[in-house]
Order: C-alpha cells, then structure tokens, then sequence
C-alpha cells in the first residue's frame, strides 16, 4: 500500500488545539467512524498481530510484561491529517512503543496505523463525546534528534508543558531456576516547555529547570510568593505555566 506523501509542516499551529478543544470534539456518536481505511488518504495500516509488519521489529507483545499503550482502554478519538482532514474513530489506543494508532474496525478486527500524515490525536470521553480526556500533537523528537513523536499537551497558550511517554524494553539476565530471561515494558517520561514552534527541554520538574524554560516576569513571581508552589507537579506547572500566559496577554496597544 502506497504510504502517505502529504507533508507535515511542524512550524503549523497545532497547539491551538487546547484552545478549540471543545468545539472540535462536540459530535454525535453517530459521526464517528469505525474504519480509517475508509478514507482516501493513502494511509498505511496493518494488522499488528504480525509484528513483521510494524514498527515493533518483530517483538511479540504477548511475550512482554505490561503494556505498550498509553491506555489500555478503547476510548472515542479523533484523528487530525495535515492537510486539515480529520477521522473520528469509535475505539482507538496509542501505542507509544512503535507511535502509533490502533483502532477496532467495523467488523471488531484490531488494526494500526502509521503516523505519517497525522497531526494531532485527541482522545474523547467515552460518556460524554463533547470532554476531551487528553491531546497528543505529533513533533520532532528533541530527545533523538530525528523523526518524530506524540506529546501529550497539558495546557493552552504561548506557553505550554508537554510530555512525551516513549515504552521502552528491558531483558533481564537468563533465570536458570525460571529456565527464561523477563522482558517487560517501562515508562520513560521526558518533560519540555513548547514555545512559538520551539521545543525547551527540562531536565526535570523542580523550579530551577522551569524557571530556567520559562523566566520571572514581576506577575509570576509574585504569584509564585504567594502560592509558594515548588513546580514539582503536572498541576503546579500548568497552574505557573498559566500566569505566564496572562503576563503576556497584550491589553490594546500595550
């Protein structure tokens, strides 16, 4: 099957999702769709019960403890293509061991899809189809230097922290009790603050590194006196991450 040949333009403002998030989810149950090769776009998808055929190198999930998923739930998603193309899929997963979809199509086979061509992903509230439950916008891998991931995007603005999960594989040492070696999957967590098309890395979660991403302005360090957060969290990044963004609202002219 002919891949995809639609480029991706990483420069595009695709983090403007947060910000329109709601309307882009709103649909019926009724719109969504169970199978993407029913689209025209050229899009690569395989059977992944045959590992040859993926990204997973010939790894035999049922031979690994734990899971290549960022959820092992189907869940509701929509799917963005450069181009401005969407998919609206009835169950879906992302697989962060090879970055890619996989979704149930209409006859309850699991297939996947290759990430060429696709933008973003949004993952919707299998009860309420109008709640986003997370966001994935697909960019330049900064921990490789070399083609691209999903990151998972915490929060809205010119200022935002993302997240890009990647499964891993480890093979213990060969048990001769056990008469096998263990290979599992694990989680490897890479934080970085995007900014207007720029990718910050951070080292960790801790004021020094955010602060260093991201500089006081007098509004921020006087919110940070007075919540007196440590920027340790998630929640207490996208909280300072918030008043950055405010700061630097334009009021008219100013």
């Amino acid at each position: 099957m002919k891949k995809l040949r639609l480029s991706f333009n990483v420069g595009a403002v695709i983090f403007c999702l947060l910000l329109g998030f709601r309307a882009n989810a709103q649909m019926n149950e009724s719109a969504l769709i169970t199978d993407l090769r029913e689209l025209d776009l050229n899009t690569v998808v395989y059977d992944p019960a045959h590992p040859r055929a993926s990204n997973a190198g010939g790894l035999s999930y049922a031979d690994v403890e734990g899971t290549p998923f960022w959820n092992e739930s189907w869940n509701p998603a929509i799917v963005f293509f450069t181009g401005g193309g969407k998919a609206k899929i009835n169950q879906a997963k992302l697989n962060l061991y090879t970055n890619e979809i996989h979704y149930l199509s209409s006859d309850g086979t699991e297939l996947a899809v290759e990430n060429e061509g696709i933008t973003r992903l949004v993952f919707l509230n299998k009860n309420n189809l109008t709640q986003p439950i997370a966001s994935f916008a697909k960019l330049a891998n900064h921990i490789t230097g070399n083609g691209t991931a999903f990151y998972k995007v915490l929060n809205a603005g010119m200022y935002q922290l993302i997240l890009m999960q990647k499964q891993l594989v480890k093979t213990s040492p060969y048990d001769p009790i056990q008469g096998k070696s263990i290979t599992w999957f694990y989680t490897r967590n890479d934080y970085a603050i995007y900014n207007e098309g720029k990718i910050i890395p951070l080292k960790d979660l801790d004021r020094i590194n955010v602060l260093k991403a991201v500089p006081l302005n007098i509004l921020t360090s006087d919110w940070l006196r007075s919540t007196k957060s440590k920027l340790k969290t998630e929640k207490e990044v996208t909280a300072y991450l918030e008043q950055v963004n405010l700061s630097n609202i334009k009021i008219g002219n100013k």
